[in-house]
């Protein structure tokens, strides 16, 4: 077999995206793979004139297996972490407006996915649902 992430956009509005990740593990660790790219996503207007740029992350809930980590990270020419997830839980980020993308030169607007903690033989998993907002012009 082969591992198998998959990526469904849950919601999809004007301003806010819901997107869910699963993925199953049974080959390698997960090599540094777009979640959630802007181009992916309708646009911020009714007029169809606003892309998003980028996305402002409001809630991460996860569940990944104890012996794997899920690392999430903003695109850039140096990626900036975001979060690193093992067991299961929700961090939450909307009392204080979400977590914005900070990385500087090379920002695409587009987060990121690896893992680290597989191991042979071992089948792992993990789900993660993002509540995004979405932003203009990175």
């Amino acid at each position: 077999m082969a591992n198998s992430v998959n990526t469904q956009i849950i919601l999809d509005g004007p301003r806010n995206a819901i997107i869910k990740v699963e993925g199953i593990l049974d080959t390698s660790d997960l090599a540094t793979t777009t979640i959630a790219d802007p181009a992916d996503f309708m646009k911020m207007d009714s007029w169809g004139l606003n892309p998003p740029g980028g996305f402002l992350i409001q809630r991460i809930q996860y569940d990944v297996e104890p012996a794997l980590e899920c690392r999430l990270a903003w695109d850039a020419t140096t990626d900036v972490r975001i979060a690193e997830l093992t067991g299961y839980g929700t961090q939450k980020y909307e009392c204080f407006g979400g977590l914005p993308n900070n990385s500087g030169a090379g920002r695409t607007g587009k987060i990121l996915l690896s893992t680290q903690g597989w191991s042979a033989s071992a089948v792992l998993s993990f789900t993660l649902v993002l509540h995004l907002v979405k932003q203009g012009t990175v």
